[in-house]
């Protein structure tokens, strides 16, 4: 249940950026991939399509992914993912162990990670 939550925000603030932080924005200048994120046993999965000007998420499996992570099961990714905020290491750790599993492009995941320092809200002052 937690997985599929952080998905669903995950989707709805890149959403937001795409649509209101011109930086962000910019990031997504010529890019038109899918990345698909699950479990390895199924449900929750849920993919990004990003564009040029947004980006547009999407709920189960999607028939041609550019990039698919496939976590070892919906406690470890939401652990992964909550770590990942301070420590992108985390990942790298996780496909190490082989708990992270990547399908198909992986250097759209390493594009990927240039986003994470949009996605968590900026504190007031």
């Amino acid at each position: 249940m937690k997985f599929w939550l952080i998905l669903l925000i995950l989707g709805w603030r890149m959403r937001w950026l795409a649509w209101r932080n011109e930086e962000f924005r910019s990031k997504l200048a010529g890019k038109d991939m899918v990345m698909q994120w699950r479990t390895r046993v199924g449900p929750p999965a849920r993919s990004f399509h990003f564009l040029p000007d947004r980006i547009i998420p999407r709920h189960g499996l999607h028939p041609t992914p550019t990039v698919t992570l496939s976590f070892e099961d919906a406690s470890y990714a939401v652990d992964t993912l909550m770590q990942a905020g301070k420590n992108q290491m985390v990942f790298m750790q996780g496909m190490q162990e082989g708990k992270i599993k990547i399908e198909g492009d992986a250097s759209q995941l390493m594009w990927f990670m240039t986003l994470m320092k949009y996605l968590a809200p900026k504190k007031k002052k």
